[in-house]
């Protein structure tokens, strides 16, 4: 059965979760022991791992709030500035009492917990062949990987739990935050593993949703990445750049293309295309026409009036969006003969306002349900990594790594140094990674702490950032139910 078939359905699970830390297990529940019978129930486990994984508040769309409203790169208009919690992402007033940030604690955890469930009961069925076996287990512990490395971003040091918790006592011992170092390391752990096994190098495009080596090797750079260039790990910079230039490195090696440049962005991102264009390493399948199984990517961006129809369906053009790009997004379609700016970007305006609005996610053919895939990781995110490590980590291949992506854009070669190399790298990845919920994870690897205060003061819609809003705020209920060892993040 083809994943994306499997999503929707058991995401309404997921996103039902209770306030609880980690749910215990229902003694009268066929989910525990007694379920696992054989390869299948282990392998439908693993489905049910990914509809969480893939839940609106973990890689889902609502991450649009905690990366790219964070980032400035888009606002909430339809709620008004300083109104409402949604706004609440883009003006700096998110509180521990938001729902959404405890939807992001409860959604990711909830998905460790069924990763947790499986590869308890991993060795309790019999498989043919172990190369099943380290297929499935490869992929829970890519899933549970991106969870703590959403966790560690979002929240800095948080509760790590690596098996199921059956018991009141060890739900309460493990609901304790302990320190980043210990998080990446876990993190690191899991895409070794992943990476080492019999998983595909590439998933093919009936199996883009599932983990692939080349996802894992991609997850492990962008974790040692973000990791190297966080200021309480300033002593292991080095050495974690370099661990993360070996693991995209190994990544880009399982290309399946000869020529980057050769390859049409608009293929990445087109319903028709992207299951099986060679530059997507992995990404949430959705499917068109299938109220269970779409999504409301198309109608997240449109404007209420839009100049030049390429959004329209059926004859009709949507009317409103949840988002709007903000003019100051504007600013970094600053270089003339920019490729992405034709085939990405549109022009409209919404309640009055003039914008440019993105096409990545329009769905043409869509009759009210709409089935553009949410692309995750693709080669052009290895590529621009891999410039950001040889910067971070004193290489000498960084402009060579960002040229490439900004001559695929139609774009001449950079020659900057210095800083100056430093934002030509992060306003490339504005650019390539437009509204594909990647903003704020880039802000924070871009700059230091100090410097991203100064930064987000020029952002329109920023004015009141500080230093506070660096980190979510630990959800107010989860912070009550262990004051001491759930510590508010400082400023909350």
């Amino acid at each position: 059965m083809k994943l994306k078939y499997i999503i929707m359905a058991a995401s309404a699970a997921v996103l039902s979760a209770s306030c609880s830390f980690l749910d215990l297990s229902d003694p009268n529940a066929v989910t525990v022991g007694n379920y696992y019978q054989n390869e299948d129930d282990i392998a439908q486990s693993v489905n049910g791992v990914y509809a969480a994984l893939f839940g609106g508040s973990v890689l889902g769309t609502n991450s649009i709030y905690y990366e790219d409203c964070k980032a400035r790169h888009v606002i909430y208009p339809d709620v008004g500035v300083g109104g409402g919690e949604n706004a609440s992402f883009d003006n700096c007033t998110v509180k521990p009492s938001s729902s959404n940030v405890l939807s992001r604690w409860n959604d990711t955890y909830k998905c460790i917990d069924r990763a947790n469930v499986v590869l308890k009961h991993l060795n309790d069925v019999r498989y043919s062949s172990e190369a099943v076996k380290s297929r499935l287990e490869a992929e829970v512990r890519f899933a549970r990987a991106y969870c703590y490395y959403i966790l560690v971003t979002s929240y800095g040091d948080v509760p790590l739990v690596l098996e199921k918790l059956g018991t009141l006592e060890a739900v309460n011992a493990a609901n304790v935050r302990v320190s980043k170092d210990k998080v990446y390391q876990a993190i690191f752990d899991d895409c070794k593993f992943a990476a080492e096994s019999s998983l595909p190098n590439l998933q093919d495009g009936t199996n883009c949703g599932r983990a692939s080596k080349a996802a894992a090797y991609t997850l492990w750079g962008k974790a040692a990445l973000q990791m190297a260039t966080d200021e309480d790990f300033a002593s292991s910079k080095s050495k974690l750049c370099a661990e993360a230039k070996t693991a995209l490195e190994k990544a880009w090696g399982m290309k399946p293309f000869a020529d980057f440049k050769s390859l049409p962005i608009e293929d990445a991102f087109d319903v028709a295309t992207q299951e099986t264009a060679k530059e997507n390493i992995f990404q949430i399948s959705y499917i068109t026409g299938n109220s269970a199984a779409s999504t409301s990517l198309c109608s997240m961006f449109r404007p209420s009036a839009i100049d030049d129809k390429a959004y329209e369906t059926n004859g009709k053009s949507s009317a409103g969006s949840f988002f709007m790009p903000l003019k100051t997004a504007q600013r970094i379609w600053d270089e003339p003969g920019d490729y992405r700016f034709e085939k990405m970007m549109a022009h409209g305006f919404h309640q009055g306002i003039e914008t440019y609005y993105p096409l990545k996610y329009r769905d043409l053919d869509a009759s009210g349900y709409y089935g553009c895939n949410l692309v995750v990781l693709r080669y052009a995110d290895v590529a621009l990594m891999l410039a950001e490590a040889n910067y971070h980590g004193g290489g000498s291949e960084a402009l060579t790594w960002l040229n490439m992506v900004r001559n695929r854009a139609g774009l001449a070669n950079s020659n900057a140094t210095g800083t100056a190399l430093r934002d030509a790298i992060y306003k490339e990845r504005e650019r390539e990674f437009a509204y594909e919920f990647k903003g704020w994870s880039d802000r924070r690897r871009a700059y230091t702490r100090a410097e991203l205060v100064t930064f987000m003061k020029t952002v329109e819609n920023a004015t009141e950032y500080s230093d506070t809003d660096y980190y979510l705020p630990i959800p107010h209920t989860q912070h009550i139910l262990n004051p001491e060892g759930l510590w508010q993040n400082p400023g909350y």
